[in-house]
C-alpha cells in the first residue's frame, strides 16, 4: 500500500506540473497499438494473396496504405517524443530545485545528521530520476496493456493456452524482478555511504584547501590509503548482493526468451492441421510482438516498484518537519532588544556547553561576547540565530519568546559573519551580495560594504574591480583571496545583506594585530547605525564596545565596559594584559 501511494504521489506531482503529459501519453497509447496491429495484419494480407494465387500488385495498394500510416504514426510519435523529453528535463530539474530548497526548511542540526545527509544525497541523486520515472512507468504501463490485448485477442483466437502460458511466464518473472528490486534497494542504501565517503576523499584532492597539506605532508597516503579500504568496503557490498541479483536476472530473461518458441509449439500441437499459412505467419508475428511485450510489462512492473522504493526516500526528505524551521510565528520588523535569559544549551544528550547565561543586546548597541576557546562562543551566537533552541531558560526579541518568531523574517534582520566562510566561485559583487548586481544602487551597496570591511582598496585595483571572478576554478584570471581577505568578504557580505543586527564570529581571527585594529575601528564607523555583535578570543574588539560579556565555562563570568572590567582586576584585565603583552612582545621581535 505504501509503495501504491509513493507511486500515485509521482504521478500526481508529474501530472500537477505537467498536465499535457496526459495527452501526450494518450498519443503514444493509439500509436503503440497501431505499430502493435498493422505489422501483422500486412503479414497475413500478404500471405493471403499468395495462399489464393492472387498477384502481389492486388495487395500493393494496402501495403503502401499501411506504410503510410505507419509513417504518418512515426513522425506523430517523433513531435510527441520531442514534448515528452521537454517534460522530462524540466521536470527533473523542478524537483531537484524541490530538494535544494528543503534545505531552508530543515533544522540546523539536520546537517550534523549522518542518516539524513545519506538519505539527502541519495534524494539529490536519485530522487528526479525516480520520481520522473516512477510517474512515466505508470502510463506506459497503461500503453502496454493495450497493445498487449490487441496481441492477445489474435492469439486467443487460435488456443487459449498460448494466452495462459504467457500470463503465467509473466507472472513468475514479475516475481523474480521483484526479488531483484528489492535486492538492488537494500545495494543502494549500503552502498550510499560509501559512496558518499569516495566523494569526500575526491574533493580531498581537487580543492585549494588541501593542496599544501597534500604537497609538504603524507596526509595524501593517508588518504590514498583510506580510499583503497573505502575500495575493499564497496567490492565486497558488490560481492554481497551481485551474485544473487544476476542468477535471478538470467532465470527471468530464460523465461522471457522462451515465450515465443513454446507459444509457437502450443499453435503447432494444437492447430498445425486446420490453420491457413496466412493465419499462421500472422501468428509467428503475434508471438513475436507478445515475447516482447511480456517482457516490457513486467519490467515495467518491476522498474516501476524499484523506482517507487527509491522515490519514496526522496518523499520521505521532502515530507519531514522540523521544529524550528518552517513553524510560522511572530513577523520580525525591527529589532529593538534580545534578551538572553538563564539559558541553558548543550548538544544531543552531550554536557551542557551553556549554563545559566543571562544577556542584553540593545539596538544600536556595540557587543562584545568574548572568552578563551571552547568557552560557547559560537554555540551562543548559533542560539540567537535561531539555528538551535535552549533545553533550559529562553530568549527573547522585543519581548517576544523565539520559539514563537518565524525563524525566516528574524534571520532577515539579525545575520551572522562566521569564522570560516564560503567563498564561491562567482564575481567580487555576486559574493557580496549573494545574488547579481543587477543596478547602480546595487554595485554602490557593495562599495560600501567593501569599504566597512576594509577590502575595498585591494578589490579597486583589480582589472574588473568588483566583476572580478574569485577562485581560479573556472577561470585562470580568476582572484585568489588571502585568509584575511576572505574574512574581510565575509563582513562585507554581513553588512551587504543589511540586518539591523550583524554578528561577527572571530571576524579577525586570520589578521595580525594592526590590521584588526584598523578593521575593527572602521566597522565600528562605518557600522554606527546597526547593531554589532563581536564575537572573539581576541579582546581588541572590546575596548570601544558598549558592553562586554566575558564567558567562561559556559557561564557569563564577567560583564560591563571595557574601563569597568579593567577596574574589577578579574578574568577580563588579566586576559587582555596578557595579549597586550604578547603583541608587544611580538612587535619587539
Amino acid at each position: 500500500m505504501k509503495d501504491l501511494v509513493t507511486a500515485f504521489r509521482s504521478l500526481r506531482l508529474l501530472i500537477k506540473k505537467y498536465p499535457w503529459i496526459i495527452l501526450t501519453q494518450a498519443i503514444d497509447i493509439i500509436a503503440g497499438v497501431a505499430v502493435t496491429v498493422i505489422p501483422i495484419r500486412i503479414v497475413s494480407d500478404i500471405a493471403g494473396v499468395y495462399e489464393t494465387g492472387g498477384k502481389f500488385s492486388d495487395i500493393l495498394p494496402a501495403v503502401f496504405l499501411y506504410l503510410f500510416i505507419l509513417f504518418a504514426i512515426g513522425i506523430i510519435v517523433l513531435i510527441n517524443n520531442f514534448a515528452q523529453n521537454y517534460i522530462n528535463r524540466n521536470f527533473k530539474v523542478e524537483v531537484a530545485t524541490m530538494l535544494y530548497r528543503k534545505l531552508d526548511s530543515v533544522d540546523y542540526e539536520f546537517h550534523e545528521n549522518p542518516q539524513f545527509l545519506n538519505n539527502y544525497t541519495r534524494a539529490l541523486e536519485y530522487g528526479p530520476e525516480y520520481i520522473y520515472a516512477s510517474a512515466i512507468y505508470q502510463l506506459t504501463l497503461i500503453k502496454v496493456i493495450a497493445q498487449s490485448l490487441s496481441v492477445f485477442v489474435v492469439i486467443f483466437s487460435i488456443h487459449y493456452l498460448t494466452v495462459v502460458y504467457a500470463v503465467a511466464t509473466g507472472v513468475v518473472y514479475f516475481f523474480i524482478k521483484h526479488r531483484v528490486s528489492k535486492i538492488n534497494f537494500r545495494f543502494r542504501g549500503e552502498i550510499q555511504p560509501l559512496y558518499r565517503k569516495n566523494y569526500y576523499y575526491n574533493r580531498v584532492f581537487f580543492l585549494k584547501d588541501s593542496a599544501a597539506d597534500l604537497k609538504m605532508t603524507n596526509v595524501g597516503d593517508l588518504m590514498i590509503e583510506n580510499h583503497r579500504s573505502l575500495g575493499r568496503e564497496q567490492v565486497a557490498v558488490y560481492k554481497k548482493y551481485a551474485a544473487r541479483s544476476s542468477f535471478l536476472d538470467f532465470i527471468g530473461a530464460l523465461a522471457i526468451d522462451l515465450i515465443y518458441p513454446i507459444v509457437l509449439g502450443i499453435v503447432v500441437y494444437f492447430t498445425l492441421s486446420s490453420i491457413t499459412l496466412s493465419s499462421f505467419l500472422g501468428l509467428t508475428v503475434a508471438a513475436t510482438k507478445l515475447s516482447n511485450l511480456i517482457s516490457v510489462f513486467v519490467n515495467h512492473l518491476a522498474n516501476l516498484e524499484s523506482h517507487v522504493i527509491e522515490a519514496a526516500v526522496s518523499f520521505e526528505v521532502l515530507a519531514m518537519t522540523s521544529r524550528i524551521e518552517g513553524r510560522g510565528g511572530f513577523p520580525v520588523l525591527e529589532v529593538r532588544d534580545i534578551v538572553v535569559e538563564n539559558a541553558t544549551f548543550g548538544y544531543d544528550e552531550g554536557a551542557d556547553i551553556l549554563r545559566g547565561v543571562s544577556l542584553e543586546i540593545k539596538k544600536g548597541e556595540k557587543i562584545a561576547i568574548v572568552g578563551a576557546n571552547g568557552s560557547g562562543k559560537t554555540t551562543l551566537v548559533k542560539l540567537l540565530l535561531r539555528l538551535y533552541d535552549v533545553k533550559g531558560g529562553a530568549i527573547k526579541i522585543n519581548g517576544d519568546n523565539y520559539l514563537d518568531v518565524d525563524t525566516t523574517s528574524l534571520r532577515t534582520k539579525i545575520g551572522a559573519v562566521f569564522q570560516n566562510p564560503e567563498v564561491y566561485s562567482l564575481t567580487v559583487g555576486e559574493n557580496v551580495l549573494l545574488r547579481k548586481a543587477e543596478t547602480e544602487e546595487d554595485r554602490d551597496l557593495v562599495i560600501e560594504a567593501l569599504k566597512f570591511s576594509g577590502l575595498y582598496d585591494d578589490v579597486k585595483n583589480l582589472e574588473e574591480g568588483i566583476d572580478t571572478l574569485v577562485t581560479r576554478e573556472f577561470h585562470r584570471k580568476g582572484q585568489i583571496f588571502s585568509g584575511g581577505q576572505i574574512q574581510k568578504l565575509a563582513i562585507a557580505r554581513g553588512y551587504a545583506q543589511n540586518y539591523e543586527v550583524l554578528i561577527l564570529d572571530e571576524p579577525s581571527s586570520s589578521l595580525d594585530p594592526l590590521a584588526e585594529t584598523a578593521l575593527y575601528e572602521n566597522m565600528l564607523k562605518l557600522g554606527r547605525n546597526r547593531t554589532l555583535v563581536f564575537i572573539s578570543h581576541r579582546l581588541s574588539s572590546t575596548v570601544n564596545c558598549d558592553r562586554i560579556y566575558l564567558l567562561s565555562d559556559g557561564k557569563i563570568a564577567e560583564a560591563g565596559s571595557h574601563e569597568e572590567l579593567m577596574a574589577n582586576n578579574g578574568l577580563y584585565r588579566r586576559m587582555f594584559e596578557a595579549q597586550t603583552e604578547k603583541y608587544l612582545g611580538d612587535e619587539d621581535v
